[in-house]
This record gives C-alpha cells, sequence and structure tokens, in this order.
C-alpha cells in the first residue's frame, strides 16, 4: 500500500484542495486486484477526506482533500492511510497502512528544528507585532537555521518578513547543509527600525523532492560592536505546491487571523 499524491513533505496552502492517489494492492479482492474503496480510510488533522473512488484502470482509489484555514501547532502534518481486506478462508484479514508527511507553506520563523553557526545561532524573541507574537533573533553573520525537510517540487519563490535596525544582511535557502547547494537569496537591508518589517521576495531553484531546508544569514560588516543584521518574522513558500491551483506571492497563505 502507497499514498501516490500528494508528495511525501510536499508544501500545501491553506484552504487548498489536495489530489488524493492511495495505491492499494489486494490479491484476495478478485480478477484485476480490484479493491472496495470505502474500505480505505484515510485520515489528517487538517481535513476530512470524502469517500474514494475507484481509479480506473489501476488498483487503487482517488479522491481530495480540502484543508482547513486555520491549522495550528506547527509546519509539518500527516496525512495516512489504511485498508483492510477481507481476509480468506482461514487466513484472518490483514491490514495495510501507508502515510506522508505535508509542510504548510506558511512558517512561523521561531519554529526553527535547529540552529548554529560562527556566532553561535538564532534565538527567539517575543515581538507583539508579528504573526504569533514571536520572531528569530540574534541573527548575527554565518548564523543558520534549520527550516526540517521540505519538497519544493511546483515551488517557484519564497517570501519572507523582516525587519532591521541593524546593519542588515542577505538570507540564503541552501539545500542539504548550511553550506549545501544555494537555492535563492533574498537581502535585508536597513529597514528604519526593528518595528518596520518589508516582506521581499526570492525566486527558487527547486532541488526536487524532500530535502532538507537552511536559512544562513550573512553580512560581512557585521561585528561584534554592531547590531544584530535583523529580526525574522515568517517564510512562506508560493507555488502550487501539492495543491494544484498556483498560488503568487500576493495572494499565498499569510499568518493565521490569530495571535497564540
Amino acid at each position: 500500500m502507497s499514498i501516490e499524491q500528494p508528495l511525501d513533505h510536499s508544501v500545501f496552502g491553506m484552504g487548498d484542495t489536495l489530489s488524493l492517489t492511495v495505491g492499494v494492492a489486494d490479491a484476495e479482492a478478485g480478477r484485476g486486484g480490484s479493491v472496495d474503496c470505502s474500505r480505505v480510510v484515510v485520515e489528517s488533522p487538517l481535513g476530512r477526506v470524502p469517500a474514494l473512488r475507484r481509479l480506473g484502470g489501476r488498483s487503487g482509489c482517488t479522491g481530495t482533500l480540502v484543508t482547513g484555514r486555520a491549522v495550528s501547532g506547527g509546519v509539518a502534518f500527516g496525512l495516512s492511510a489504511r485498508y483492510e481486506d477481507d481476509g480468506a478462508p482461514g487466513a484472518p484479514a490483514l491490514t495495510g497502512s501507508a502515510s506522508v508527511t505535508l509542510r504548510a507553506a506558511f512558517c512561523e520563523a521561531e519554529w526553527f528544528t535547529a540552529t548554529g553557526g560562527t556566532h553561535g545561532g538564532a534565538a527567539t524573541g517575543s515581538h507583539s507585532g508579528d504573526s504569533g507574537g514571536r520572531r528569530a533573533v540574534e541573527i548575527e553573520d554565518g548564523d543558520w537555521i534549520g527550516l526540517g525537510t521540505v519538497s519544493l517540487e511546483n515551488i517557484a519563490s519564497m517570501t519572507v518578513r523582516a525587519a532591521s535596525g541593524g546593519i542588515g544582511g542577505t538570507l540564503e535557502l541552501r539545500s542539504g547543509s548550511p553550506a549545501g547547494p544555494l537555492l535563492g537569496e533574498v537581502v535585508i537591508p536597513f529597514t528604519g527600525g526593528w518595528d518596520r518589517p518589508v516582506s521581499p521576495t526570492a525566486a527558487l531553484s527547486g532541488p526536487g523532492h524532500g530535502v532538507r531546508l537552511f536559512a544562513v544569514f550573512s553580512n560581512p560588516a557585521w561585528s561584534a560592536d554592531t547590531a544584530d543584521l535583523f529580526a525574522l518574522d515568517w517564510l512562506r513558500f508560493n507555488g502550487p505546491g501539492a495543491g494544484g491551483s498556483p498560488r503568487r506571492p500576493d495572494d499565498a497563505p499569510g499568518p493565521p487571523d490569530r495571535h497564540r
């Protein structure tokens, strides 16, 4: 049993309609291995999946999932499928299962999975004007944060929201490690103060399916006598992703209408 669509670690936006394809092989189901799709149960915290239907000419089932518009608790959400056959004379019913992880297009910067770098890495700090009331701070030249595993399939660009009361700097998105291939970069200049954010967008060259992403911060002019480069509120991936309808930087899902 397998989940063929959406791909593992693919990006979705809240409110997207995701196409589902579940591959099921049941030797006991009769000629052609046809299965009863009503016995396939798909579950996800993102939303309810209506009854699946058979795939024409294939052993599998298809359907859709409409993601909710206000799912809290992080950026990674599971989607699982389960199928139990009828068994056979003298043999118990068998159950198969499969799962994938889906990645929200919108990511709070303070939800980073790891941090490090030349000067010890970033930290999280409170800020009432930011989404969720927090941001990534203490960003200095050579520091980085880990963003987890993401598939950039059908993702064209990345938008970030950041503010700088210091000298500003560059945010580089890299794959595999903080020193890995460069996928895109965006310059965040001095914005006029820590309460004056900007939201620039950078084009991305997608590395394909399922890579570990890192945001690396740089400005060689930084020194211990200067302020942090900038503070980072959130990041957002733009493009159809696992959805299917194009998503542009100006209409991509942004921060939820709430403060946590």
